[in-house]
């Protein structure tokens, strides 16, 4: 049996009680309107029928991922004529907004495969209509009181300002309405493009001004006043649909070029493995040991949380560690006693000439410094530049912990490797003086 999201039920129950009641108290009062008159029931039939028509004639928000959330419909222009209309004296009926409101939002919903989404979006269409109808009606009540019905020769000097807050205030709870629902149906929060926002703001004082165009004609502007109205809301839509296919073909191209870095990424990295491989045979290593480093490297990385940039240089880092081995004669790499002094020097420039080879490379990060100063001691002593503490880069400190047990565990022609206590043990010794001592804690814990 499903498990109930009682405050979802709630929150969802109460929405839609409010929007039923509103479109109960609409159809209502649809039927009280005179039958024959600019604003009675016979114009608002014909509103209806072509807010049903242009409905399917959208612009929609989007998510940041690109899914469509909601839509901004060219049929909104006449929710706000029908609000112009009828919420005025003499008529003072909210019906016919709340109702071209619900058949927009109904029309809108047709996509939508979840039936709470739907029932969601509808009512806080409704309500959302109900509510900026209001604020509406209180600013024209505020600038003019009760005389604008009589005067309709100075009716758009006053409506204007009105009608373009209605419009933002229409516009702001409509859309966080419909986010809503979309948060309540799936429960993954979700943001808007900027560009959507900009471009929906744009279709919506359209949508307000066309609507002050056509209240104007029909009180004596006349037909320039409708064809004014007319080509805005066009003219903004076909303005938008150029827009929306622009973007579309640079999405795609952002696409493709993407998927060409990826494939230089993975050729990259194909390369620096080919040459990890020519390093662990020079040195009479396998190629077990680097990979195993990678894994510690990135695990550490994460557990230390650095940077994206920082992490993809642990992971190219652990294979390139030695590149400077190249450089050293195979008799030192592989000598099964100490080394003489001039034997340790020529070992010692590896890190140098590993940092001097990947500088070329000029990588995107910081892999030359995992390479040049590995071998650095967190007390100082180490080489090529003695740094000492947190003078040592972090990925290099990360690296020369997880190289030195993983080393200390492999086996080699001239020894043994060492069981893990023991190389743990080690590690411990030398925290402090060779080793970062937050580095070596980290791994102590967590390695298996």
């Amino acid at each position: 049996m499903p498990k109930i999201d009682f405050k979802k039920a709630i929150v969802t129950a109460s929405v839609a009680s409010i929007g039923v009641t509103l479109l109960l108290y609409g159809a209502y009062s649809i039927f009280k309107l005179p039958f024959l008159s600019w604003s009675g029931i016979a114009a608002f039939f014909l509103l209806l029928a072509v807010t049903l028509v242009t409905s399917r004639f959208t612009v929609p928000v989007t998510h940041v991922d690109g899914a469509s959330q909601t839509q901004k419909s060219v049929a909104d222009t006449l929710i706000f004529l029908a609000v112009m209309m009828y919420t005025l004296a003499p008529t003072n009926n909210f019906g016919p907004p709340i109702i071209l409101a619900a058949a927009v939002a109904c029309v809108a919903s047709l996509d939508m495969t979840k039936r709470l989404e739907s029932i969601f979006s509808i009512c806080t269409s409704v309500i959302a209509t109900f509510l900026a109808a209001l604020v509406y009606k209180g600013l024209v009540w505020v600038l003019v009181g009760d005389g604008l019905g009589g005067d309709q020769s100075l009716v758009l000097n006053f409506v204007l300002l009105p009608l373009c807050v209605f419009g933002l205030v229409h516009y702001g709870l409509t859309t966080v309405g419909v986010l809503a629902a979309r948060v309540f149906s799936s429960g993954v929060s979700v943001s808007l493009t900027q560009e959507s926002l900009i471009w929906t703001l744009i279709t919506q004082v359209a949508n307000v001004t066309s609507a002050a165009m056509f209240y104007g004609a029909l009180h004596g502007a006349g037909v320039p006043f409708l064809f004014v109205g007319l080509l805005i809301t066009a003219l903004v839509h076909l303005l938008y649909r150029f827009n929306e296919k622009r973007v579309g073909e640079v999405t795609r191209a952002q696409g493709e070029k993407l998927k060409y870095i990826e494939e230089i990424a993975d050729l990259h990295m194909n390369t620096i493995e080919s040459l990890a491989i020519a390093i662990d045979a020079k040195d009479q290593t396998t190629h077990g040991h680097v990979r195993r480093t990678q894994i510690y490297a990135t695990e550490m990385g994460r557990l230390l949380k650095v940077t994206e940039q920082e992490l993809r240089a642990l992971v190219a880092g652990a294979l390139l560690h030695d590149i400077g081995k190249l450089a050293v004669p195979e008799y030192i790499l592989n000598k099964p006693g100490k080394l003489t002094e001039s034997e340790f020097a020529k070992m010692k420039i590896h890190p140098t000439v590993g940092g001097d080879i990947l500088k070329r490379v000029n990588f995107p990060y910081p892999v030359e410094d995992i390479v040049r100063y590995h071998h650095e001691k967190w007390d100082g002593s180490g080489y090529p530049k003695g740094l000492r503490a947190k003078e040592i880069p972090l990925v290099a400190r990360i690296i020369s912990v997880v190289d030195f047990y993983d080393a200390t565990r492999c086996d080699r022609p001239y020894r043994k490797g060492m069981k893990r206590e023991d190389s743990l043990a080690l590690l411990q010794k030398m925290s402090g003086s060779s080793f970062d001592p937050r580095v070596v804690d980290l791994f102590t814990k967590h390695v298996t």
